[in-house]
């Protein structure tokens, strides 16, 4: 007899976790260990995640790249506790990763015609 994996709507494994925001499973236990999330555990200690902490995987997984994990924290919070700021500060936060990257890159131009003369 075939056992049928049985989906909860409101909560989201970890394997399933992984897989949807590319994520392996030690960047869950540190965010986890960070306080950014919350794995709850089934009767059988099986990890999962509700919506909430979907919603914070979807930030963690899109802001990751450009913005340190302290100033995700920041946008989670403004985002659950200040009636959706989270959205402007994370707007804020990588407005301010792409001026650096553009300084970067003005440096890098600099450097290139330097060894091109």
């Amino acid at each position: 007899m075939k056992h049928e994996v049985i989906r909860e709507p409101d909560r989201l494994a970890v394997t399933e976790a992984r897989r949807l925001f590319r994520l392996t499973g030690r960047a869950l236990r540190y965010y986890e260990e960070l306080g950014l999330i919350v794995a709850h555990r089934n009767s059988n200690n099986v990890r999962w995640y509700d919506a909430v902490g979907r919603r914070r995987l979807e930030w963690i997984a899109r802001l990751k790249r450009f913005v340190p994990l302290h100033d995700i924290a920041e946008v989670l919070r403004a985002e659950e506790q200040e009636g959706g700021r989270g959205r402007a500060l994370a707007l804020r936060h990588l407005e301010r990763r792409r001026v650096a990257l553009e300084d970067e890159l003005a440096r890098l131009e600099a450097v290139m015609a330097e060894v091109r003369s």
